[in-house]
């Protein structure tokens, strides 16, 4: 491994670009969502367009999310277990990740639980133990052939096991792996990501081999990490940044599975690379409201689909008694996501706000064990899906 002195510092990392785009990840995979569940009522979403086709591989950005929690957790505790897994360190760590992802998830679980007793059920089968799955999140860990309840949560599920996994692998990975060995890595890290998506004709597994998804893009994050750490150059973090985001996005509209799922997967590196090198002010992603939907996309991702079913049920109700709806479809669709939108944004900031960080601050471990942990701030480490 390279000496001590060519090593970027740690705290020079800066990860607001990284929590903006971790928000707009969150907003771009509502739409995959939105499709299949707005589908009764907006007809029109079911036929061919640029928007179905970008929205269909949306699903997409649940791997960026699995590469930069790779990142940012190699960042945040990496130095902590670099030589040894302590016993006493390591639950503190799973403290701190269960007091981060596990609160809102239980409730949303409850929520739906909630309306299935009423006789608000949902279209697919919920098996017996499912509830019991959840609640040890092993739901997307093989035991059923879809997702159960809240169905995003499946994302939460395989990174809660990467996270029981991670603190044993950064003392190998610290001690055998060099900044040359990590970057020839990567590729191969990326040829077992095209060779899921070829296999099953896309990466969109949200169980079973989910979870070889999730330890192969968080395996891609630390791998970045590792390089980052000793070759960083900002001086083409904005163009660099902002092409890596503009290749996705294109990718996503023009390009078919399996080959929209690999070519992705090699911009989410390349933005995650690129973005953390960023020395503050001036890009774009530096914005205070994009970094506010970063710090509440959490919140966004676990209660969109809910919501997406809540507005499908009003939305249907307004299109019947609306004549305004059936002669301007496409406008009654677009008042309708905007409304989605802002409702989704206002939840999920009381959200966080009321259930998220009040709770993080309880169940999580005490400030100096925090501080023992390696935690660098609140925003650095908030990626949980």
């Amino acid at each position: 491994m390279a000496s001590a002195p060519t090593e970027n510092p740690v705290s020079d990392f800066r990860f607001d670009a990284l929590t903006s785009l971790r928000g707009i990840a969150a907003l771009c995979t509502v739409l995959a969502h939105l499709i299949v569940i707005w589908g009764d009522e907006f007809p029109a979403l079911r036929e061919k367009s640029l928007f179905r086709d970008f929205a269909l591989h949306t699903y997409l950005f649940v791997d960026f999310f699995f590469v930069l929690s790779g990142f940012v957790m190699s960042h945040a505790y990496g130095r902590h277990f670099a030589h040894a897994v302590g016993f006493g360190s390591y639950l503190r760590f799973l403290r701190a990740r269960f007091a981060r992802v596990y609160p809102l998830h239980l409730l949303l679980l409850l929520v739906y639980v909630g309306l299935a007793a009423i006789g608000l059920k949902q279209a697919q089968e919920n098996p017996d133990w499912s509830i019991t799955a959840h609640l040890l999140l092993l739901h997307a860990m093989g035991f059923f052939s879809h997702t159960t309840w809240n169905q995003p949560s499946w994302s939460i599920s395989v990174e809660w096991w990467t996270y029981i996994v991670f603190p044993f692998a950064v003392p190998l990975a610290r001690r055998y792996v060099s900044k040359t060995a990590a970057a020839c890595a990567l590729p191969v890290i990326l040829g077992l990501f095209a060779f899921l998506a070829m296999h099953f004709g896309s990466a969109n597994l949200t169980v079973g081999f989910a979870f070889f998804r999730c330890l192969i893009g968080f395996s891609a994050g630390a791998c970045l990490y590792a390089i980052v750490r000793y070759w960083r150059t900002a001086s083409f973090t904005r163009p660099a940044t902002n092409g890596a985001l503009v290749a996705v996005f294109l990718i996503l509209l023009f390009v078919p599975s399996p080959y929209a799922d690999m070519l992705a997967f090699v911009c989410f590196c390349a933005l995650v690379y690129a973005a953390s090198m960023g020395n503050g002010g001036g890009h774009w992603l530096h914005h205070p409201v994009l970094i506010w939907i970063g710090d509440i996309s959490y919140s966004i991702y676990l209660w969109h689909s809910l919501l997406l079913h809540v507005f499908a049920k009003a939305l249907g109700a307004a299109g019947r008694a609306l004549p305004f709806a059936h002669d301007h479809q496409v406008l009654f669709f677009l008042a309708g996501l905007v409304v989605f939108e802002i409702a989704l944004l206002v939840l999920a900031h009381l959200s966080y706000r009321l259930i998220e960080l009040p709770l993080r601050t309880f169940l999580g471990p005490q400030k100096t064990g925090a501080k023992h942990a390696g935690s660098p701030g609140a925003h650095v480490t908030n990626v949980a899906v």
